[in-house]
């Protein structure tokens, strides 16, 4: 199959996730995959942001994929570069379409380019897959700029052939927002076991970062966004810290929130207590995710979080750590309980459960057990891959 996939990020500098999973390992597979992506502003290629780049046989995760990267022109400048691409995308889809004969579109974006790809798909008589994995108004901040997000995504859920969520309580969403429901299924999340795997405590890390070799650690992993959840146990860190001297929390990832994070860690003189690393390559997160006794997700509860499954949450579980959690419905409809390796507690008693939990480490033992398990039977990449092309068939058979 010729398979075109449709974003809305920068594809080489943004964090690795689904999309480039799915890209490669379908490459891999045999299928010739195309990525459109969205430039992010770089004022000193600015001459050459204005014309369509290709950037072929790439890959970021798995070696021997071959993805080809096609980049719309635009003006690598904040705050413009999107609306050119808005602009120019539509030609660069249906050129694209055109010289590749491509079989089928998997599409990411909705505000930038998903008007235009659908468009284009029509036109074409090419069946188009939206997979959705957020609200995507829903993380957009300015109130005029967010309903202009919810028209465009209103749009995307009531014309695409078929529509991927990655939970039950998502799927809900798509069917309020005008998804039919013969068309919306949910489809797992996955994670790549061989990269995310149980491995020993690396010494040499700890030195690097300041933690003893019997420490206890938590560890929060991913992007850091306002409603991570982190604020609260910056504050009340302290009170963990009575029961247990020796903790430390391992901050992996970087984000809108960082600054602040990282100054509120300064006003509350826990820098050695509290580590931040920045943004850590994907095939080295496994190692920070080892050093821990607990994982942790201490997302607030609001609009866009609550329906979703945090990737983190199953890449906690493949490396075989027990996860806390705040109670986000669509998680809890996935992982209902401690067999799936998983304990629940809202924000304000997520302190207090850390450290009950930490008091006892054969149910902790028990719980990394049992999420490991759950995982590997249920959200294996190369499983998914080949389900999701069997998916791709029935449609281009169907269209």
């Amino acid at each position: 199959m010729k398979i075109l996939i449709i974003h809305e990020i920068e594809w080489f500098e943004k964090v690795i996730f689904e999309p480039h999973h799915f890209a490669e390992i379908l490459s891999l597979n045999g299928n010739d995959v195309f990525v459109i992506d969205c430039a992010i502003p770089d004022f000193k290629n600015l001459v050459k942001g204005m014309k369509t780049r290709i950037i072929k046989n790439s890959n970021r995760v798995y070696e021997g994929s071959n993805v080809t990267v096609i980049r719309p022109p635009t003006i690598l400048l904040k705050g413009l570069n999107r609306i050119f691409h808005f602009m120019t995308c539509e030609k660069v889809i249906r050129d694209t379409i055109k010289k590749n004969k491509i079989d089928i579109i998997l599409l990411y974006g909705v505000a930038t380019n998903g008007k235009q790809s659908i468009k284009v798909s029509k036109e074409m008589k090419i069946p188009i897959l939206y997979r959705a994995l957020d609200i995507s108004h829903g993380l957009i901040r300015i109130p005029i700029l967010k309903q202009i997000v919810k028209n465009y995504e209103k749009f995307v859920i009531q014309n695409v052939d078929k529509i991927l969520t990655t939970t039950p309580d998502l799927a809900r969403y798509i069917h309020e927002m005008g998804g039919k429901k013969e068309k919306i299924e949910t489809f797992p999340l996955g994670v790549n076991l061989k990269i995310f795997k149980p491995l020993k405590k690396d010494l040499d890390l700890c030195n690097a970062l300041g933690i003893g070799k019997d420490d206890l650690v938590l560890v929060f992993m991913g992007t850091l966004y306002p409603f991570s959840g982190l604020e609260n146990i910056i504050k009340k860190f302290i009170n963990i810290k009575n029961n247990h001297p020796t903790l430390k929390l391992l901050i992996v990832g970087g984000g809108p929130s960082f600054n602040k994070l990282k100054k509120l860690i300064r006003e509350k003189k826990l820098e050695t207590e509290i580590i931040m690393t920045g943004f850590v390559s994907q095939h080295k997160i496994p190692k920070y995710i080892a050093l821990a006794d607990i994982c942790i997700n201490s997302f607030d509860v609001n609009f866009v979080t609550n329906r979703i499954l945090p990737t983190k949450i199953l890449e906690y579980f493949a490396c075989g750590k027990p996860v806390l959690s705040t109670p986000l419905l669509g998680t809890k409809e996935v992982l209902p309980d401690e067999t799936y390796g998983i304990v629940y507690s809202n924000s304000n008693q997520f302190v207090q459960t850390i450290s009950d939990l930490l008091m006892n480490s054969e149910r902790l033992a028990k719980l990394g057990n049992n999420g490991y398990i759950y995982t590997k039977n249920n959200h294996d990449w190369n499983i998914l891959s080949s389900k999701l092309e069997q998916l791709f068939k029935k449609l281009i058979i169907k269209k």
